[in-house]
Protein backbone atom coordinates (compact mmCIF):
# COMPACT_ATOMS: atom_id res chain seq x y z
CA UNK A 1 0.00 0.00 0.00
CA UNK A 2 1.29 3.43 -0.95
CA UNK A 3 0.35 5.81 1.86
CA UNK A 4 2.61 8.67 0.73
CA UNK A 5 -0.16 10.07 -1.49
CA UNK A 6 -2.66 10.20 1.41
CA UNK A 7 -2.73 13.91 2.18
CA UNK A 8 -4.35 15.57 5.15
CA UNK A 9 -6.08 18.68 3.78
CA UNK A 10 -5.32 21.84 5.70
CA UNK A 11 -9.03 22.61 6.04
CA UNK A 12 -12.08 23.38 3.96
CA UNK A 13 -10.27 26.31 2.33
CA UNK A 14 -7.45 24.11 1.03
CA UNK A 15 -7.31 24.99 -2.71
CA UNK A 16 -6.49 21.39 -3.61
CA UNK A 17 -10.02 20.32 -2.68
CA UNK A 18 -11.85 23.38 -4.01
CA UNK A 19 -13.56 21.26 -6.67
CA UNK A 20 -15.70 19.68 -3.91
CA UNK A 21 -16.87 22.94 -2.34
CA UNK A 22 -20.60 23.71 -1.93
CA UNK A 23 -21.86 20.87 -4.13
CA UNK A 24 -25.38 21.30 -2.79
CA UNK A 25 -25.77 24.65 -4.53
CA UNK A 26 -23.20 24.35 -7.30
CA UNK A 27 -23.09 21.92 -10.19
CA UNK A 28 -20.00 21.66 -12.34
CA UNK A 29 -20.51 22.95 -15.88
CA UNK A 30 -20.96 20.43 -18.66
CA UNK A 31 -18.50 22.59 -20.59
CA UNK A 32 -15.85 22.12 -17.90
CA UNK A 33 -13.15 19.51 -17.53
CA UNK A 34 -14.27 17.59 -14.43
CA UNK A 35 -17.18 15.91 -12.69
CA UNK A 36 -17.68 14.87 -9.06
CA UNK A 37 -19.21 11.64 -7.74
CA UNK A 38 -20.11 10.62 -4.21
CA UNK A 39 -20.61 7.46 -2.23
CA UNK A 40 -18.67 4.23 -1.87
CA UNK A 41 -20.44 2.27 -4.61
CA UNK A 42 -20.22 4.98 -7.27
CA UNK A 43 -16.61 5.91 -6.44
CA UNK A 44 -15.58 2.27 -6.68
CA UNK A 45 -17.29 1.95 -10.07
CA UNK A 46 -15.36 5.03 -11.22
CA UNK A 47 -12.10 3.48 -10.01
CA UNK A 48 -12.90 0.28 -11.92
CA UNK A 49 -13.71 2.19 -15.13
CA UNK A 50 -11.38 3.55 -17.81
CA UNK A 51 -12.05 7.12 -16.71
CA UNK A 52 -9.17 9.25 -15.44
CA UNK A 53 -9.45 10.26 -11.78
CA UNK A 54 -8.15 13.63 -10.62
CA UNK A 55 -8.44 13.10 -6.86
CA UNK A 56 -10.26 11.35 -4.01
CA UNK A 57 -11.62 12.97 -0.84
CA UNK A 58 -12.37 10.67 2.11
CA UNK A 59 -13.06 10.73 5.80
CA UNK A 60 -9.81 10.40 7.71
CA UNK A 61 -10.49 6.90 9.00
CA UNK A 62 -11.13 5.55 5.48
CA UNK A 63 -7.90 6.63 3.77
CA UNK A 64 -6.19 3.24 4.08
CA UNK A 65 -9.19 1.51 2.50
CA UNK A 66 -8.94 3.64 -0.64
CA UNK A 67 -5.14 3.73 -0.78
CA UNK A 68 -5.33 0.02 -1.59
CA UNK A 69 -7.56 0.39 -4.65
CA UNK A 70 -6.94 3.86 -6.10
CA UNK A 71 -4.33 4.16 -8.89
CA UNK A 72 -0.94 5.12 -7.50
CA UNK A 73 -0.83 8.53 -9.20
CA UNK A 74 -4.15 9.72 -7.73
CA UNK A 75 -3.89 11.87 -4.56
CA UNK A 76 -6.18 10.95 -1.67
CA UNK A 77 -7.17 13.93 0.48
CA UNK A 78 -8.62 13.47 3.94
CA UNK A 79 -10.80 15.62 6.21
CA UNK A 80 -12.83 15.03 9.32
CA UNK A 81 -16.50 14.11 8.94
CA UNK A 82 -17.54 17.56 10.14
CA UNK A 83 -15.23 19.37 7.72
CA UNK A 84 -16.42 17.29 4.77
CA UNK A 85 -20.04 18.16 5.53
CA UNK A 86 -19.15 21.84 5.83
CA UNK A 87 -17.09 21.76 2.64
CA UNK A 88 -19.71 20.21 0.38
CA UNK A 89 -22.67 21.95 1.99
CA UNK A 90 -24.75 19.08 3.37
CA UNK A 91 -24.55 16.24 5.85
CA UNK A 92 -22.48 13.54 4.27
CA UNK A 93 -22.55 9.98 5.54
CA UNK A 94 -21.05 7.95 2.70
CA UNK A 95 -17.56 9.10 3.50
CA UNK A 96 -16.00 9.43 0.05
CA UNK A 97 -16.07 11.64 -3.06
CA UNK A 98 -14.04 11.55 -6.24
CA UNK A 99 -13.24 14.02 -9.00
CA UNK A 100 -13.10 12.51 -12.48
CA UNK A 101 -11.83 13.95 -15.74
CA UNK A 102 -14.72 14.61 -18.09
CA UNK A 103 -14.36 12.81 -21.44
CA UNK A 104 -15.19 14.42 -24.76
CA UNK A 105 -18.57 13.10 -25.90
CA UNK A 106 -18.39 11.49 -29.32
CA UNK A 107 -20.14 12.94 -32.39
CA UNK A 108 -22.67 11.58 -34.85
CA UNK A 109 -19.78 10.97 -37.24
CA UNK A 110 -18.12 8.73 -34.66
CA UNK A 111 -21.32 6.69 -34.46
CA UNK A 112 -21.61 6.44 -38.24
CA UNK A 113 -18.00 5.22 -38.40
CA UNK A 114 -18.61 2.32 -35.99
CA UNK A 115 -17.64 -1.06 -37.50
CA UNK A 116 -21.14 -2.29 -36.69
CA UNK A 117 -24.24 -0.27 -35.84
CA UNK A 118 -25.76 -1.57 -32.57
CA UNK A 119 -29.09 -3.38 -32.75
CA UNK A 120 -30.63 -0.79 -30.43
CA UNK A 121 -29.49 2.67 -29.38
CA UNK A 122 -31.40 5.41 -27.54
CA UNK A 123 -31.55 9.18 -28.10
CA UNK A 124 -32.61 11.53 -25.28
CA UNK A 125 -33.96 14.87 -26.49
CA UNK A 126 -34.55 17.55 -23.87
CA UNK A 127 -34.77 15.15 -20.93
CA UNK A 128 -33.91 17.64 -18.21
CA UNK A 129 -34.52 15.87 -14.89
CA UNK A 130 -31.37 14.21 -13.51
CA UNK A 131 -33.39 11.42 -11.87
CA UNK A 132 -34.99 10.52 -15.21
CA UNK A 133 -31.73 10.50 -17.13
CA UNK A 134 -29.99 8.50 -14.41
CA UNK A 135 -32.82 5.97 -14.34
CA UNK A 136 -32.75 5.61 -18.14
CA UNK A 137 -29.00 5.03 -18.07
CA UNK A 138 -29.39 2.36 -15.39
CA UNK A 139 -32.20 0.59 -17.26
CA UNK A 140 -30.27 0.74 -20.54
CA UNK A 141 -27.23 -0.86 -18.92
CA UNK A 142 -29.38 -3.60 -17.41
CA UNK A 143 -30.81 -4.37 -20.85
CA UNK A 144 -27.42 -4.37 -22.56
CA UNK A 145 -27.98 -1.10 -24.42
CA UNK A 146 -24.72 0.82 -24.31
CA UNK A 147 -24.92 3.44 -27.08
CA UNK A 148 -26.81 6.57 -25.99
CA UNK A 149 -27.31 9.97 -27.63
CA UNK A 150 -27.97 13.22 -25.78
CA UNK A 151 -28.81 16.62 -27.22
CA UNK A 152 -27.88 20.04 -25.84
CA UNK A 153 -31.18 20.35 -23.94
CA UNK A 154 -30.71 17.10 -22.06
CA UNK A 155 -29.13 17.45 -18.65
CA UNK A 156 -25.42 16.79 -18.36
CA UNK A 157 -24.79 13.00 -18.33
CA UNK A 158 -22.06 13.67 -15.74
CA UNK A 159 -24.30 15.65 -13.40
CA UNK A 160 -23.71 14.35 -9.89
CA UNK A 161 -27.31 13.23 -9.39
CA UNK A 162 -27.46 11.56 -12.81
CA UNK A 163 -24.43 9.47 -11.93
CA UNK A 164 -25.77 8.61 -8.49
CA UNK A 165 -29.25 7.61 -9.71
CA UNK A 166 -27.73 5.58 -12.54
CA UNK A 167 -25.60 3.71 -9.98
CA UNK A 168 -22.57 4.66 -12.12
CA UNK A 169 -24.06 3.07 -15.25
CA UNK A 170 -22.91 6.13 -17.21
CA UNK A 171 -19.37 4.77 -16.96
CA UNK A 172 -20.48 1.72 -18.95
CA UNK A 173 -22.09 3.57 -21.84
CA UNK A 174 -20.76 5.04 -25.06
CA UNK A 175 -22.16 8.55 -25.28
CA UNK A 176 -22.77 10.53 -28.46
CA UNK A 177 -24.00 14.08 -28.79
CA UNK A 178 -26.65 15.51 -31.10
CA UNK A 179 -25.72 19.12 -31.82
CA UNK A 180 -28.67 19.64 -34.18
CA UNK A 181 -30.98 16.64 -33.62
CA UNK A 182 -33.01 16.78 -36.84
CA UNK A 183 -30.03 17.47 -39.08
CA UNK A 184 -27.88 14.88 -37.31
CA UNK A 185 -30.59 12.23 -37.51
CA UNK A 186 -31.09 12.94 -41.21
CA UNK A 187 -27.37 12.43 -41.78
CA UNK A 188 -27.42 9.27 -39.68
CA UNK A 189 -30.20 7.67 -41.71
CA UNK A 190 -28.57 8.71 -44.97
CA UNK A 191 -25.26 7.13 -43.95
CA UNK A 192 -26.54 3.95 -42.28
CA UNK A 193 -29.43 1.50 -42.49
CA UNK A 194 -30.69 2.48 -39.05
CA UNK A 195 -34.41 2.68 -38.28
CA UNK A 196 -35.61 5.65 -36.21
CA UNK A 197 -38.46 5.05 -33.78
CA UNK A 198 -39.98 8.12 -32.10
CA UNK A 199 -41.98 7.60 -28.91
CA UNK A 200 -45.16 9.67 -28.77
CA UNK A 201 -48.59 10.01 -27.18
CA UNK A 202 -50.01 11.68 -30.28
CA UNK A 203 -51.78 9.88 -33.17
CA UNK A 204 -51.09 8.50 -35.61
CA UNK A 205 -48.76 6.04 -33.89
CA UNK A 206 -48.32 2.27 -33.75
CA UNK A 207 -49.18 0.58 -30.49
CA UNK A 208 -46.09 -0.97 -28.98
CA UNK A 209 -47.38 -4.54 -29.16
CA UNK A 210 -48.20 -4.02 -32.87
CA UNK A 211 -44.78 -2.69 -33.81
CA UNK A 212 -42.85 -4.89 -36.23
CA UNK A 213 -39.52 -5.49 -34.50
CA UNK A 214 -36.99 -7.02 -36.85
CA UNK A 215 -33.22 -7.36 -37.17
CA UNK A 216 -32.71 -3.87 -38.58
CA UNK A 217 -30.63 -1.65 -36.24
CA UNK A 218 -32.90 0.86 -34.50
CA UNK A 219 -32.63 4.15 -32.66
CA UNK A 220 -35.33 4.81 -30.05
CA UNK A 221 -35.99 8.55 -29.67
CA UNK A 222 -37.55 9.89 -26.46
CA UNK A 223 -38.35 13.46 -25.44
CA UNK A 224 -39.09 15.36 -22.26
CA UNK A 225 -42.29 14.86 -20.28
CA UNK A 226 -43.73 18.30 -21.01
CA UNK A 227 -43.56 18.42 -24.81
CA UNK A 228 -42.30 15.04 -25.97
CA UNK A 229 -40.35 14.54 -29.18
CA UNK A 230 -40.35 17.55 -31.49
CA UNK A 231 -43.03 17.21 -34.18
CA UNK A 232 -40.50 17.68 -37.00
CA UNK A 233 -38.50 14.73 -35.69
CA UNK A 234 -41.69 12.68 -35.28
CA UNK A 235 -42.56 13.35 -38.92
CA UNK A 236 -39.05 12.42 -40.00
CA UNK A 237 -38.83 9.17 -38.00
CA UNK A 238 -39.27 5.81 -39.69
CA UNK A 239 -41.83 4.84 -37.04
CA UNK A 240 -43.93 6.43 -34.31
CA UNK A 241 -44.71 4.19 -31.36
CA UNK A 242 -46.99 4.63 -28.38
CA UNK A 243 -47.75 2.77 -25.16
CA UNK A 244 -51.55 2.53 -24.79
CA UNK A 245 -52.88 3.89 -21.48
CA UNK A 246 -55.65 2.50 -19.30
CA UNK A 247 -57.65 3.45 -16.20
CA UNK A 248 -57.62 7.12 -17.10
CA UNK A 249 -53.83 7.42 -17.14
CA UNK A 250 -52.72 9.98 -19.72
CA UNK A 251 -48.94 9.41 -19.66
CA UNK A 252 -46.01 7.67 -18.00
CA UNK A 253 -42.89 9.06 -16.43
CA UNK A 254 -40.30 9.28 -19.23
CA UNK A 255 -37.87 6.96 -17.46
CA UNK A 256 -40.59 4.31 -16.97
CA UNK A 257 -41.84 4.64 -20.55
CA UNK A 258 -38.31 4.44 -21.94
CA UNK A 259 -37.57 1.31 -19.91
CA UNK A 260 -40.71 -0.38 -21.28
CA UNK A 261 -39.84 0.60 -24.84
CA UNK A 262 -36.21 -0.48 -24.51
CA UNK A 263 -37.22 -3.86 -23.09
CA UNK A 264 -39.68 -4.48 -25.91
CA UNK A 265 -37.31 -3.36 -28.67
CA UNK A 266 -34.30 -5.18 -27.27
CA UNK A 267 -36.27 -8.43 -26.88
CA UNK A 268 -38.93 -8.94 -29.60
CA UNK A 269 -40.32 -11.90 -27.62
CA UNK A 270 -41.44 -9.38 -25.00
CA UNK A 271 -44.07 -8.20 -27.50
CA UNK A 272 -45.50 -11.65 -28.16
CA UNK A 273 -49.15 -12.24 -27.37
CA UNK A 274 -49.21 -14.71 -24.45
CA UNK A 275 -52.07 -16.59 -26.17
CA UNK A 276 -50.03 -17.21 -29.31
CA UNK A 277 -46.42 -17.25 -28.07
Amino acid sequence: MNSSRVIQATGIDDPRIAIYRDLRHRELSKNGNHFVVEGNWVVRRLIESDYEIESILVQQHRSDEYAQIVPAEVPIYTLSDTDISQLIGFEFHRGVLACGVRPQIATIDDFIALPEIPKLSVALLGVSEPENVGSIFRSAAALGIDHLFVDRKTIDPFHRRVIRVSMAAVFKHRLFRLDDPLSDLQRLTTSTAIRTIASTLQPPATRLKDLDVNSQPALLIVGNEASGVDTAIQRFASDRVTIPMQLGTDSLNVAVATAILMHALADPNALADPDTA
